[in-house]
């Protein structure tokens, strides 16, 4: 009986069923957007560490060309320098990455490979920026920089770049 002396009758369990629901769907409703927003920011951070990786082996291409090594023009059709830590593949000469190259928390190789054929002809210049280029003859080279941060998860990446060494006649 309530205080005005009316019974209230059945209905009672109704309203507490709805009310748990509604909170069961808000429950799930909660749940899916916190891993939503989880999956997201792991996304966010396999980009981010997809372009350190390539930034770091863009750092190793560009270390190598600076210091030139590796990219000896006496250096048969096949030669290849590169880095102790590349021993998987046959090495004709060590090479050294230089000490101001940013070293991240992962696995830094370089290697160098003179390409065929032994000597060519620089390529042809277009119009506007013609010169005696073609009277000079060049060496070929393939830099190779990887990084390799996959035991941190850090992420891989390979960066291959040509190279042509002018020749002396």
């Amino acid at each position: 009986m309530n205080p005005a002396g009316n019974m209230i009758r059945g209905g009672r369990g109704t309203v507490l069923l709805v009310c748990l629901l509604v909170l069961l769907l808000l429950a799930l409703l909660g749940t899916t957007v916190a891993n939503s927003s989880l999956l997201h920011l792991q996304m966010a951070g396999n980009d981010e560490n997809r372009l350190s990786a390539l930034q770091q082996a863009m750092a190793v291409v560009d270390a190598v060309l600076e210091t030139g090594a590796g990219m000896e023009l006496s250096a048969p059709v096949g030669y290849r320098a590169c880095t102790a830590q590349a021993a998987s593949q046959p090495c004709d000469a060590g090479l050294v990455l230089p000490a101001t190259l940013p070293r991240a928390a992962g696995r830094l190789d370089a290697l160098v490979e003179r390409l065929a054929p032994l000597a060519m002809r620089m390529p042809r210049l277009g119009e506007e920026t013609a010169s005696s280029t073609v009277f000079y003859r060049v060496a070929s080279f393939e830099v190779r920089g990887v990084y390799d941060g996959g035991a941190e998860d850090l992420g891989r990446a390979a960066v291959t770049q040509g190279v042509l060494v002018r020749m002396e006649h």
